[in-house]
């Protein structure tokens, strides 16, 4: 702790006590906003790794149905179909407010897959290819959006629990001494004066 270097005055008083009130009121609120943030980025974590297993499900299921495609139709088919794909889609991004943080949300809608080639040419691999990478693609989405989620909540929780930490272990404690030793020197004064006055009177008498 390290007392403040102010004169022990009462407007020092005054002053100590209001700035000691909202330092403590500050504090109160940054660990209420703390614990807000701790359980949201908790549960943030948790739909990660929900989301983790279900992006390597995916990639393994795309893979698979691929291989496959490949196999059955050959290299330079797969890729004259693959530069031939239409996919009309449109993308929304919202923000969501938890604790001051602003979170986006995307929501992407789906339009239906057009070809630039007969359907004679393909096969019911190639259009199970096709959705099991666009599967792939919106659970890595998700992936993004979420641990993109997890860093901001996590940067937010850094820097509020920084702040906690100074008016906990600085400004409170810097704030309570000045205002005990603002006090008591006060105080010690006034007793002082008391016993000066008492001292006069008695003279006087």
């Amino acid at each position: 702790m390290a007392r403040l270097n102010v004169p022990p005055t009462k407007s020092s008083l005054l002053r100590v006590r209001d700035d000691l009130r909202m330092a403590t009121e500050g504090f109160s609120l940054l660990d209420q906003k703390r614990e807000i943030l701790v359980m949201e980025l908790m549960r943030l974590l948790e739909r990660v790794r929900v989301v983790q297993r279900e992006v390597e499900q995916a990639r393994e299921k795309a893979h698979a149905t691929a291989r496959k495609a490949f196999t059955r139709n050959g290299f330079h088919v797969m890729r004259r179909i693959a530069s031939g794909i239409r996919y009309p889609h449109k993308t929304t991004i919202r923000h969501r407010v938890v604790a001051g943080v602003r979170l986006p949300e995307i929501t992407a809608e789906h339009g239906e897959f057009s070809l630039q080639f007969g359907l004679a040419e393909t096969d019911s691999l190639v259009d199970e290819t096709m959705r099991d990478y666009l599967a792939l693609v919106e659970t890595l989405g998700r992936m993004a959006q979420l641990e993109n989620a997890a860093w901001l909540l996590a940067r937010e929780l850094k820097k509020t629990q920084r702040r906690v930490n100074a008016l906990e272990q600085i400004f409170i404690p810097d704030f309570s001494d000045t205002l005990a030793y603002i006090a008591e020197t006060l105080e010690s004064k006034e007793l002082e004066a008391f016993a000066i006055l008492k001292i006069v009177k008695a003279r006087r008498e």
